[in-house]
Parts: structure tokens; C-alpha cells; sequence
């Protein structure tokens, strides 16, 4: 079984970039392969901190390449929180 936040995660992306979420890949860079740009990845941080409470600065977003990098954010976020 996998994360349950990876799972929320990518069903979060999936519906963000309109793609099945069979069909997203994780590791992908998300603009050179699902044209994600930097505007619209503010617009998905929001969601992200509309879903799962975490704010991220423009900074943090950086790093987020892939949707891999955006659940190892996520998850580490939410592992800083219960510290």
C-alpha cells in the first residue's frame, strides 16, 4: 500500500493538470512535461495549502520539479508539524 498523503498528492496534481492519474508520472518534471508553469504553480501551492494546510513560499516552490518533490514537501512539512 502506498502513502496515503502520496495518493492525495498525486490525485491532487492528476485533477490540478487535468491528466488520469494512472497516467501521471511522479517524477516527471512538471513543465517540460505537463507544461506547468511558475504561474500555475502558485495557483497549485494555493491548493496544496487549501488541502492540506501548508503553506509554501515562492522559495519552497522551487523545488518542486515533479510531483515526487512536491509529496517529499508535503510529507516532510506534515513530519516538522508533529515534532
Amino acid at each position: 500500500m502506498q502513502d496515503p498523503i502520496f495518493l492525495q498528492v498525486k490525485a491532487l496534481i492528476s485533477t490540478y493538470i487535468d491528466v488520469a492519474q494512472d497516467e501521471l508520472d511522479m517524477s516527471a518534471d512538471l513543465d517540460l512535461v505537463y507544461d506547468m508553469d511558475s504561474t500555475e504553480m502558485t495557483e497549485f501551492a494555493k491548493e496544496v495549502e487549501r488541502k492540506f494546510g501548508i503553506p509554501a513560499s515562492k522559495s519552497e516552490r522551487g523545488s518542486w520539479e515533479s510531483g515526487q518533490a512536491i509529496y517529499e514537501f508535503i510529507r516532510a512539512k506534515k513530519v516538522e508539524s508533529c515534532v
